[in-house]
């Protein structure tokens, strides 16, 4: 980006401290959360994150603002968020990967340690979209946790947790480096892959994308094993449909429950970290990936007032079974390390999503949009904690602050008392206090999302834009056109009534926040794409480009192809 001129932009310098979090400490610090409890007594964490699993595909109305699903059902997941603590301002990144690098790193996704943005690459918008979206990954690497990252998983481990990892990895350039690298003693049925290819196994293995370490679990359905693990979870389903699971191949999702409470069972006389990571409920969907009990009930049901599919249906329903099962062996299981007690009495569950719904599969309304765009409904995701003490976890609790997955980093840290060093600040806060009721909402007053790329099919249209939660105020910046969209998301938690040219006030101070952000990131932009005319415009205000915020008055700038396309923010008296 240039003068008219030729001459370069003037830099302005604008030191900015960074601090722990990008908007903010959190509530308590890991090494106070530590001394709390000795090592022996610190809890353990069983984590579930779903696959695709939206904020409105919950049968319960407390993570959605009173918007639950009429036609899936989650009876495992709506008691537990009755119990528990419910958040309904829950927020993810617009899809798997960079949600699954933000949590394990507990650092913004766009940070440059982990540079990752979208699933494959920058630009699924096809060859003549203005601009082009930068690389992802770091330099000769693939797009995935670098080794020197340091994931929650290496930081319980330091604590004295045995950590298991149990599905879908996703951001690992091998299965080995998710043992090896990335702080798990165990992986089972983790890879590179982002799908599962098919849920069923075949002949008592699952398909590659599954890891082989899973296979133990394959075997076809028993008569034993319906009676003991499917019928006492059975709702709605005719028995004669669940009898004749038995002979027939096992579904991914009941095979990770097996996982999960054997890995429970080897490990429940230490601290564990059980990080549960369903398959479900990502495509492939359809009838050969649901299981049949479960697909014949839902294929009987009336439809509800949204996307009603029964073979997704089944695969929600199924990933609430397997929490049902883990649930259950926790408050059943006794706990060798607290005599006369149950292992749920130090065991904190924690469930949430990886990104919005699939637009074709659920109903994401109110919200605007789905998995893949910058709108609330690729962003926002249910979360709940629960835990058998109500010292961890206060019960019948719904938290309406804002919250994002790399606060799970930090929460679960300051569970288990590991140590995060000064000099290895997260931008994740710490939940932890909030979740007991011993503290308040973290100290931040904003989130932040960066995707300078494309992602346009048939379902979905998203450009190069920044946002900035703060607040009640949702403030998105577009690449293309220059122009800044304002909503009130309390109010109108649809995005419909566009307050950037009323607020002007609101979109100055919020799109300066966004602009240090990226500036403090070092944040790459999408660049003009060769073959098309240089950008001309005028500005007085700032700008971030090229790592770096220039302010200027009354300049006129020229980006020509190849070069970045900046933020551009008018001053408050420009107009």
């Amino acid at each position: 980006m240039r003068h008219r001129h030729s001459r370069r932009l003037g830099l302005l310098a604008l030191p900015v401290a960074l601090t722990l979090t990008a908007a903010g400490p959190p509530a308590t610090t890991p090494e106070a959360a530590g001394a709390q409890q000795p090592a022996g007594e610190r809890p353990n964490i069983v984590f579930v994150l779903g696959d695709d699993f939206g904020w409105t595909d919950l049968s319960s109305p407390l993570t959605n603002q009173g918007n639950p699903n009429d036609f899936y059902e989650t009876p495992t997941l709506e008691r537990l968020a009755q119990e528990g603590a419910a958040f309904d301002n829950a927020y993810a990144s617009p899809n798997c990967a960079p949600t699954r690098a933000a949590l394990l790193t507990g650092l913004y996704a766009p940070r440059p340690t982990n540079n990752i943005y979208l699933v494959d690459d920058l630009n699924r918008g096809g060859d003549d979209t203005l601009l082009v979206g930068p690389p992802q990954g770091l330099p000769d690497e693939d797009v995935a946790l670098p080794a020197a990252a340091v994931t929650v998983g290496e930081r319980l481990q330091g604590a004295g947790y045995t950590t298991g990892y149990l599905g879908k990895f996703h951001v690992a350039a091998t299965p080995s480096d998710i043992t090896a690298l990335h702080g798990f003693d165990e992986n089972v049925g983790g890879t590179h892959a982002g799908a599962p290819g098919a849920y069923h196994a075949q002949n008592g293995r699952f398909v590659q994308q599954i890891g082989p370490e899973l296979d133990a679990f394959a075997a076809d359905y028993t008569q034993r094993y319906v009676d003991e693990n499917i019928k006492p979870y059975a709702h709605g389903t005719d028995p004669a449909a669940v009898d004749a699971l038995v002979g027939t191949d096992k579904h991914v999702s009941d095979a990770l429950a097996d996982a999960t409470i054997d890995f429970v069972d080897r490990n429940k006389a230490q601290p564990f970290f059980a990080f549960l990571s369903p398959y479900a409920v990502h495509t492939p969907v359809g009838d050969k990936q649901a299981r049949a009990d479960l697909l014949a009930k839902y294929r009987a049901k009336a439809p509800g007032t949204g996307p009603s599919d029964p073979a997704y249906g089944a695969l929600v329903e199924g990933l609430d079974q397997s929490v049902a099962r883990v649930v259950e062996h926790l408050e059943t299981t006794a706990d060798p390390r607290r005599p006369g007690h149950v292992l749920a009495d130090n065991t904190v569950v924690v469930f949430t999503g990886d990104n919005g719904g699939v637009g074709r599969f659920t109903d994401n309304g109110p919200l605007r949009g789905e998995k893949g765009e910058l709108r609330e409904g690729g962003l926002r995701v249910p979360l709940i904690a629960w835990s058998g003490d109500p010292d961890l976890v206060r019960g019948h609790t719904v938290h309406h602050t804002p919250v994002y997955s790399a606060d799970l980093h930090a929460t679960f840290s300051a569970l288990g008392g590991a140590d995060v060093p000064a000099d290895q600040p997260l931008d994740g806060a710490d939940l932890s206090g909030l979740l007991s009721g011993a503290t308040g909402a973290p100290d931040r007053d904003a989130l932040y999302w960066h995707l300078p790329g494309y992602l346009v099919d048939e379902a979905r249209d998203q450009h190069p834009q920044s946002v900035v939660r703060s607040g009640r105020w949702k403030l998105i910046y577009d690449y293309e056109s220059r122009r800044w969209e304002l909503y009130d998301v309390v109010a109108d938690i649809g995005e419909q009534d566009d307050l950037a040219a009323r607020e002007p006030q609101v979109v100055h101070r919020l799109g300066h926040k966004l602009i240090r952000w990226l500036d403090r990131l070092d944040a790459p932009l999408a660049t003009l794409r060769e073959g098309h005319a240089p950008l001309t415009f005028t500005v007085t205000g700032e700008t971030y480009a090229d790592g770096h915020v220039s302010r200027h008055r009354a300049q006129t700038l020229v980006v020509a192809p190849g070069e970045e396309v900046p933020v551009v923010l008018e001053g408050p008296d420009a107009h």
